[in-house]
C-alpha cells in the first residue's frame, strides 16, 4: 500500500511539473515582420497598395480578399510576392524591400 501510494505521488508531481513547463509562452512570432497603420477600410489599403505597386513596375494580380500577389521581372528573373493585408497592416513573403517602401510611401508612413 506505501509502495503505491509513493509511485501515485511520483507520478502526481512528475505530470503537474512537465504540464506546468508546457504552458509557457512565447510572443507572436508571425507578428514580427508586419508593417503596422493607422486603421483604413480595406477597400482603401487593397486600393493603395496596388497602386504602389503598379507604380513601381510590379504585377499585382488579385489572389484574396485580403492578399494579393505581386510579380516582377528583373534582368531576366522573375521575381513573386504575396502581400497579405488588413484595415491595420501588410506583411510580404517573402520580404522585398524595394515593394515594402514603395507600399510604405503610399501608405504614408
Amino acid at each position: 500500500m506505501k509502495k503505491n501510494l509513493t509511485i501515485s505521488l511520483v507520478f502526481l508531481l512528475s505530470t503537474l511539473f512537465f504540464s506546468a513547463c508546457s504552458t509557457t509562452t512565447q510572443g507572436d512570432i508571425k507578428s514580427i515582420n508586419y508593417t503596422h497603420f493607422k486603421q483604413r477600410p480595406l477597400k482603401k489599403v487593397h486600393k493603395l497598395i496596388v497602386q504602389a505597386g503598379q507604380e513601381d513596375g510590379w504585377r499585382m494580380t488579385e489572389f484574396k480578399e485580403n492578399e494579393l500577389i505581386a510579380e516582377k521581372t528583373e534582368n531576366g528573373k522573375t521575381k513573386a510576392v504575396t502581400i497579405t493585408f488588413s484595415q491595420n497592416y501588410f506583411h510580404l513573403s517573402p520580404e522585398d524591400d524595394d515593394l515594402e517602401d514603395a507600399i510604405e510611401n503610399k501608405l504614408e508612413l
